[in-house]
């Protein structure tokens, strides 16, 4: 890399992550304002990069039926009462035109005889979006956006009043720095996975349900420059198909069929007729395992009514989104696949399912002046989908367009020098410590000490402890990790975010005394949850080297008071 010819490039908005939500970010600003520069900085290239780089077959937050308020009603219960109402609120009002801006880009949506969308539930709509993010990509280069694919943003810069002001870029390809100066930055890229150990082992590693490649730099480099997180605790896991990781919506939402466990008992369909209501997402995990733990699993999706038009319908709307599942289920050609079977994912961290991610106010700013933040990276409203981060993106324009585009003054010098030394750091090592050596040690913490897959995603304060101490001393330990090549540097950047990371998902799954969410926060030393102190959010912020935690009340003003010491 080279060290003395550093690039200084100057844009008014810098977009730091280029999927969807960073993609519609830009469009919406130069729709707002053609005259402004506008520049994107994507680790891999948008044209089929991030969460959605393979399609998507369905918006899953778009209101068929019910208003926003309905919409809010249905996430605070599914994430038992602890919900951004403000955040989920200003979410709904904008679905329904999110999906409209869906379809501007050319994305084609199935239709029933009278015109309407071909509805899967009250807020899910089938759509074709295989080519979704190629569209985006050329409605981007339309809009004369400037994109810097496969540069990964190192740190974020600032200025002397403190204000984030630009960051420092690596190119990768052609073995370059930037410093691009803006006068707003936005954050929006994705949340984190490889912190556990992954559903499939060996080179199967990167069949993951959520993006392999997100590494949750964004929320490292805003804990780098002193912003609150929230909720890191929640971790999400999906029920995904076993072996492929693909979705477990299109087989039940798409075709009405449900989960049984060995013997074919509907066991999702006994919970809910005991408990009188339907289930939330993260019971639909826990009664699988719990299935397995009484001797009754492996569980499946029981396909087998499906006639013939149903079934080719689940292999097109598959297609458009997890294409190895067609060859799962026809590798039999002659006796297609009739019974799914069905697992949870590795827990990974992230704002757009869960709530993990920057704490931020009602115009997606965050804690630190001059940051915005949106889509995955935001936090505090789940469930908000491509059509929710597509509203947080505009939300944060407009203010940005009406506030911050004004006159910013640079990075000072020793920022700049400070954040360069970091980066180059791995090219000046003199071991041989790789990377893939630091990422196993973290995985095997993360999984047998906080509650990985294999644990049944339970821990408790002794197994947390221990995390702590154990991923300190990796952290100091792999400062020694040596790069030889662009690609080797990019991910010594990957497993150093996913290290901070993970001390700070430990930090909050110690401070969360309590089971809030089964599977996704599950402590066996609390096993209940306990509304009268724990219905509250936990965030943190980095003070130097240290993690400091505090509890914020769940409404306005969200006072934040201390949290007991582990």
């Amino acid at each position: 890399m080279n060290l003395l010819n550093v690039q200084h490039i100057n844009t008014d908005l810098l977009i730091i992550g280029g999927g969807t939500a960073g993609c519609m970010a830009a469009l919406f600003a130069k729709r707002a304002a053609p005259s402004i520069s506008v520049t994107i900085a994507e680790k891999a290239h948008i044209r089929r990069s991030g969460c959605l780089a393979m399609g998507l077959n369905a918006v899953n937050a778009h209101l068929v039926t019910g208003t926003p308020e309905d919409y809010l009603d249905y996430v605070r219960h599914d994430n038992y009462g602890i919900v951004r109402d403000d955040l989920v609120l200003s979410i709904g009002k904008r679905l329904n035109s999110m999906t409209a801006e869906i379809e501007r880009l050319g994305v084609p949506f199935p239709r029933t005889p009278q015109g309407g969308f071909v509805s899967r539930s009250p807020r899910s709509i089938l759509m074709h979006g295989e080519h979704l993010k190629p569209l985006l990509a050329d409605a981007v280069a339309s809009a004369g956006v400037s994109v810097f694919n496969r540069s990964p943003v190192v740190r974020l810069l600032h200025n002397a009043h403190a204000e984030v002001c630009g960051a420092l870029v690596c190119h990768l390809r052609t073995n370059e720095f930037s410093v691009i100066s803006a006068r707003a930055v936005m954050i929006c890229t994705g949340g984190a996975t490889g912190i556990y150990r992954p559903s499939n082992p060996g080179l199967a590693r990167t069949k993951t349900w959520y993006c392999p490649y997100n590494a949750g730099a964004g929320l490292a480099m805003g804990l780098r420059s002193g912003a609150e997180m929230t909720s890191f605790e929640m971790r999400f896991v999906a029920l995904r198909t076993k072996d492929v990781i693909a979705p477990t919506g299109t087989l039940m939402l798409g075709t009405g069929m449900r989960q049984c466990n060995a013997s074919g008992a509907t066991y999702t369909r006994q919970k809910e007729a005991m408990l009188g209501r339907k289930l939330t997402t993260c019971e639909r995990l826990l009664f699988t395992i719990q299935e397995h733990r009484q001797g009754s699993g492996p569980c499946y999706v029981d396909i087998s009514d499906l006639d013939q038009s149903r079934y080719d319908l689940l292999i097109e709307s598959y297609l458009n989104m997890a294409p190895s599942i067609v060859l799962h289920l026809l590798k039999d050609i002659e006796q297609p696949l009739r019974r799914v079977e069905i697992c949870g994912s590795e827990p990974c961290i992230n704002g757009g399912h869960g709530m993990a991610g920057f704490w931020i106010d009602a115009h997606r700013r965050t804690t630190v002046a001059g940051l915005y933040a949106a889509g995955d990276a935001a936090g505090g409203a789940p469930k908000k989908y491509i059509t929710g981060c597509f509203a947080e993106a505009q939300i944060a324009v407009e203010h940005m367009l009406s506030c911050e585009i004004n006159g910013k003054s640079a990075a000072t010098s020793a920022d700049i020098e400070a954040a360069l030394q970091e980066a180059a750091r791995p090219l000046q090592a003199h071991g041989d410590l790789a990377f893939t050596e630091v990422e196993e040690r973290l995985q095997k913490i993360m999984e047998e000490y906080a509650g990985g897959s294999t644990q049944n995603y339970e821990t408790s304060r002794d197994k947390l402890l221990l995390a702590r101490a154990y991923l300190e001393d990796l952290e100091q330990r792999s400062r020694a990790m040596a790069a030889a090549t662009p690609h080797d540097l990019m991910r010594t950047y990957d497993t150093a975010d996913r290290i901070l990371l993970a001390r700070v998902l430990v930090e909050h799954l110690l401070a969360r005394r309590e089971t809030r969410w089964p599977c996704y926060q599950t402590r066996l030393d609390y096993p209940l949850r306990n509304d009268l102190e724990f219905k509250v959010f936990i965030n943190s912020r980095m003070q130097g080297d240290r993690i400091t935690v505090c509890k914020r009340d769940p409404a306005p003003p969200y006072v934040c008071s201390p949290v007991e010491e582990a």
